[in-house]
């Protein structure tokens, strides 16, 4: 199939590089209304699905039994920077459950955020699991294990309960059979999930118009909303997902994942978009979800302006001096839709 760049990098007056995107714009009727590239590509979501994994956690009723409040939900979407902050958060929601630190089995992850990393270095901070940019999920996999009396050794095994019920919600927020998703394994030793593109697009689509979901709409509203008003917690300072939510209030949630992978809801128009970056820039991955939200109309121009250091960022040689950019350069398929926004 033959793929059309979406992002350029310029130094002066020459393109020095190019990114190739997939990307599925679907509504919660479950109609892909945009596209570019391949929407049906099978990707493996990476990070981008902690919302949904997430959901298990509530439907458990974990969160009542340990009186886990919004901010902590958010943290359980995170893939954070492991400031102090989100560190003092995994042991607030393992304490809650009388878990300890032990039974995270996430590995150490060296922050993503380089000031982060520079601060922990400078402070003599040692590294530890609950640093992993992943810790918050694997507590809300813990404490619902914990709640239903499930071994707390092997919550990461793909036979475990807590996987299954993850699996489950995949398949059906996505609506996808169960039997077809790929599995493979993350960075955090959790099982990660593979399906076509439009599908987690469409997941989305239905989680930002959560009546779609029946009964589970209300875990999603609570787990959507925390994260839109915590949003420091699903990353942090100066990253995407953070500033994101922080500037499009109630209006917009989305959850990055590794190797190019961005996944968005849009509450207002009811609309899903997945990005999956073929070389899995995460520079790139952020410019083409922010120019996709402007072609859609789904961000203001003040928004977007706000923004900028991730929709159109300037490159700095070591004297700080701009020497390129990187900006989008794709326009969307638009599929047989009339576009009926009130």
């Amino acid at each position: 199939m033959k793929m059309n760049k979406a992002v350029e990098v310029t130094r002066g007056p020459l393109i020095e590089s190019t990114h190739m995107a997939h990307i599925a714009v679907v509504n919660s009727q479950g109609e892909l209304l945009y596209s570019y590239g391949d929407p049906e590509r099978i990707t493996y979501a990476r990070s981008s699905v902690k919302p949904i994994q997430a959901l298990q956690v509530l439907e458990t009723k974990a969160t009542q039994r340990y009186d886990i409040n919004e901010r902590e939900i958010s943290f359980m979407c995170a893939s954070h920077s492991g400031e102090t902050y989100h560190v003092e958060c995994v042991k607030e929601i393992l304490g809650k459950a009388d878990i300890g630190l032990d039974k995270l089995n996430c590995g150490i992850h060296v922050p993503g955020n380089s000031d982060v990393y520079k601060e922990l270095i400078e402070s003599n901070v040692e590294l530890s699991q609950s640093h992993n940019n992943c810790s918050g999920k694997h507590s809300g996999m813990l404490i619902s294990a914990k709640n239903m009396g499930e071994d707390l050794d092997t919550y990461l095994d793909i036979n475990h309960p807590v996987q299954q019920r993850i699996l489950d919600n995949i398949s059906y927020v996505c609506d996808y059979d169960k039997e077809k998703i790929m599995l493979g394994i993350d960075g955090c030793g959790a099982p990660v999930h593979a399906l076509p593109l439009e599908r987690f697009a469409y997941g989305f689509a239905r989680m930002a118009d959560s009546v779609k979901l029946e009964e589970k709409g209300v875990f999603v509203d609570k787990i959507t909303s925390s994260m839109m008003k915590y949003p420091e917690m699903v990353a942090g300072r100066n990253r995407f997902c953070t500033d994101l939510m922080r500037v499009c209030g109630d209006r917009i949630f989305g959850k990055a994942g590794a190797q190019g992978v961005y996944l968005i809801g849009d509450k207002k128009n009811k609309l899903g978009i997945a990005v999956k970056v073929e070389d899995g820039n995460g520079q790139a991955t952020n410019c083409v979800a922010m120019e996709v939200l402007r072609q859609l109309g789904s961000i203001t121009e003040e928004e977007l302006k706000e923004l900028n250091n991730f929709y159109n960022p300037k490159l700095l040689n070591a004297r700080k001096d701009v020497i390129g950019e990187v900006r989008s350069s794709f326009k969307l398929n638009k599929l047989a839709y009339e576009n009926n926004r009130q």
